[in-house]
């Protein structure tokens, strides 16, 4: 036993170092340190009217300059609730003034996100504009052809590849082919923050065509703009994640062969090819720190940098402008038109500079390179034993098991009362996580002494919103004085925390709705256990009701959250220092919490104070990814529904599927508890189990989405 604690010792010590070193590489991705000195160019203007972002621009001959405005990122700030929008700004007039294009008929407008566009002029004339656009958060192509006279976009055809599952930019090669960048490995929302913060280098471009659609080139760690040269011989590709453009020449077959890379310093989004030089005009991110953070008090800055004579031995690398937010934030493009530069945002304004007053005072800053440091892959390795993903898990089935009929959707928590009756939430959607039902969740019953064992749905009554019911961890409260039993229940409506109050009337296995609890302190609520009528102590499983930020504290290992006491009178934290705050109980004779520190793999004891305050004990490690807790309440054994492969149960492979964990923790309070593993299970027969509750004999296991399983200890 001592030899495990301490091999789990070190292990743990071994894994905290490599979150703070990811958070440390992270940083330096993003260049989070990089002090922003302004070099501002005169003569600047914003333009009226693109107050949403120009997030890319295509420059026709003429100075016709196309804008998607608009886009709203997974993970990043929008300001604007309306779709997209493409513009027509003329270079040429002293105006400055964008003008909406009409869409034509066909084109679904409600849902338009555009992101990266490009332009392919045919032997015609014709000029088709290719939009990437991520309606609903899908990634998927619209062509369209530009009808100047008009200033409409006929709408022409929409081009969806399962290769092209995260496209952020496009260069268009014909009236139906295009090259492509795909900015993440996976389409998973959840997935996709673990591999943008990992720096994994699985991105790719791919080629389309109507015959031929094939993956060209990868290997990059955030694939972003794409261009190509005048003589369309190279394909330039911004690898945003590690500050370089690559050069890549094109073959007869559309394949691209990769010649060299130059370094720029700053984390390039798009590419404009001037067309007459050769020379690149970068959109840059020079510390995108500050754009994951996303303090209005201290915005991100934009950077504006310009390669010439990119195919040379030496090409020169200068940087035109840089702002540190205070004019311009976010710059995601640059392009030039007659001594104008026109820069581009992801969601704030566009700016234009003329260059012909400045051209004799720009100093040409060469070699700016700032030294970065070579990421090793040890961050993967981290986040393979943050999720213990190397572990084999042998089955340790018990006998006399069966599925409940009727629980397809998953049993998340489950609470027993006295005479038997088990309570089950069901139907969970939690954020960034697969879910299978498209239904509200439920609530059932099931009587724990009758042998067929038959789940019975609660009937809810009063005025709560059933059709955005999504229930997580529950718990229930019996009143000494009358012998009423309150439910409290999270409650997750649109992705919020909440918390309901219900009474169980047994008799009519019906619950009635009281009341709904809302604090600024529930947050992000993933558990609860009452302790009174209307008060009770819960746990914030993320720092952050922002998603963004909370993921990355919980990936970056940050013991920031915390349990919170809720009662009429006082609401505050009453325990912090969790790496992510899960399951909650208390003990039968009501002096301790239990809390599962889930990335932590351990239980966290501790005392109830006077006024509820506590006190932490002592911390038992088990060697799982505990979710619920469920407690005893004849012996005081701690019951522990386990994730054992977290990285399975994140990846979620159908043909893989994570497996199943039950852990006993008995004796607890003693100098010696007793950590034994109950069962396990690979996935075969039960998936991602969150709670284990035992009655009679009985041992209930429910899971997060997938089914429950009852099995007898006798």
């Amino acid at each position: 036993m001592g030899k495990k604690v301490i091999l789990i010792s070190v292990i743990i010590a071994a894994f905290s170092a490599f979150l703070g070193e990811r958070l440390i590489a992270l940083r330096k991705r993003c260049h989070a340190t990089r002090e922003l000195i302004p070099n501002h160019l005169p003569n600047c203007k914003h333009i009226k009217g693109l107050e949403y972002g120009s997030e890319d621009i295509t420059m026709l001959p003429g100075g016709l300059a196309l804008i998607s405005t608009g886009l709203k990122y997974p993970g990043m700030p929008s300001f604007s609730d309306g779709p997209g929008k493409i513009y027509l700004l003329d270079m040429e007039s002293t105006r400055m003034k964008p003008v909406e294009l009409r869409m034509g008929r066909g084109f679904d407008l409600e849902s338009f996100n555009p992101h990266g566009i490009s332009v392919y002029t045919d032997a015609d004339g014709a000029i088709h504009l290719f939009v990437v656009n991520h309606p609903q958060s899908q990634s998927q192509v619209e062509i369209f052809r530009f009808l100047e006279e008009e200033n409409t976009l006929e709408y022409l055809k929409t081009i969806k590849h399962e290769l092209l599952h995260s496209v952020n930019d496009i260069v268009a090669l014909g009236v139906e082919s295009f090259y492509a960048t795909n900015d993440n490995y996976f389409s998973n929302g959840i997935l996709k923050m673990v591999g943008l913060f990992l720096s994994l280098p699985w991105c790719t471009v791919v080629y389309y065509s109507p015959e031929e659609v094939k993956v060209v080139a990868e290997g990059f760690y955030m694939a972003n703009g794409i261009n190509v040269s005048p003589d369309k011989k190279h394909i330039y590709v911004a690898d945003l994640l590690d500050s370089k453009v690559h050069v890549m020449e094109r073959q007869d077959s559309n394949d691209l062969i990769p010649l060299k890379f130059v370094d720029v310093g700053s984390l390039v989004d798009n590419i404009e090819v001037d067309p007459e030089t050769g020379d690149l005009w970068l959109g840059c991110h020079p510390n995108a720190w500050k754009a994951l953070v996303n303090n209005v008090e201290d915005p991100p800055g934009s950077e504006v940098i310009k390669i010439e004579n990119i195919l040379s031995d030496q090409p020169t690398v200068n940087q035109v402008y840089m702002d540190d937010g205070s004019v311009i934030i976010g710059s995601s493009v640059a392009t030039l038109y007659g001594g104008k530069v026109l820069i581009g945002s992801v969601h704030h304004r566009a700016l234009c500079c003329d260059l012909n007053a400045i051209m004799g005072r720009l100093i040409v800053v060469s070699t700016i390179v700032l030294a970065i440091a070579v990421f090793v892959g040890l961050r993967l390795y981290a986040l393979h034993h943050l999720t213990l993903a190397n572990r084999e898990l042998k089955r340790n089935h018990l006998p006399r098991c069966r599925l409940l009929h009727g629980i397809e959707f998953g049993a998340e928590d489950i609470t027993i009362l006295r005479n038997g009756l088990a309570i089950l939430s069901t139907g969970l959607k939690y954020p960034n996580m697969i879910s299978y039902s498209d239904d509200p969740g439920k609530m059932y019953t099931l009587d724990m002494l009758d042998p067929n064992l038959t789940p019975v749905p609660l009937h809810i009554e009063g005025d709560l919103d059933q059709t955005s019911f999504n229930p997580h961890g529950i718990s229930a409260f019996t009143d000494d004085n009358d012998g009423s039993i309150y439910l409290f229940v999270v409650n997750h409506p649109y992705d919020e925390s909440q918390v309901e109050i219900f009474q169980l009337l047994e008799e009519k296995n019906s619950i009635v709705h009281l009341q709904t609890i809302k604090h600024d302190l529930l947050h992000h609520v993933n558990d609860i256990v009452a302790v009174g009528t209307d008060s009770f102590y819960a746990t914030n499983d993320r720092y952050s009701s922002h998603e963004a930020v909370g993921f990355l504290v919980m990936l970056f290992g940050l013991a920031w959250c915390d349990v919170v006491y809720y009662s009429p009178d006082k609401v505050e934290v009453v325990a912090e220092g969790f790496y992510s705050a899960n399951g909650i109980n208390i003990s039968p004779d009501h002096r301790y919490l239990y809390v599962s520190d889930i990335f932590k793999h351990g239980i966290d004891v501790l005392e109830i104070q006077k006024r509820n305050l506590l006190v932490p004990i002592k911390s038992i490690d088990v060697g799982s990814l505990c979710d619920n807790i469920d407690v005893d309440a004849d012996t005081g054994d701690l019951w522990l529904g386990c994730h054992p492969n977290g990285a399975k149960f994140l990846h979620n492979d159908p043909k893989d599927p994570p497996g199943s964990e039950v852990i006993k923790i008995k004796n607890i309070h003693s100098d010696q508890p007793i950590v034994k593993q109950v069962y396990a299970d690979d996935g075969s027969v039960i998936i991602g189990s969150s709670v284990a509750a035992r009655y009679g004999g009985k041992l209930l296991i429910g899971t997060v989405y997938q089914r429950a399983l009852c099995c007898d200890l006798r």
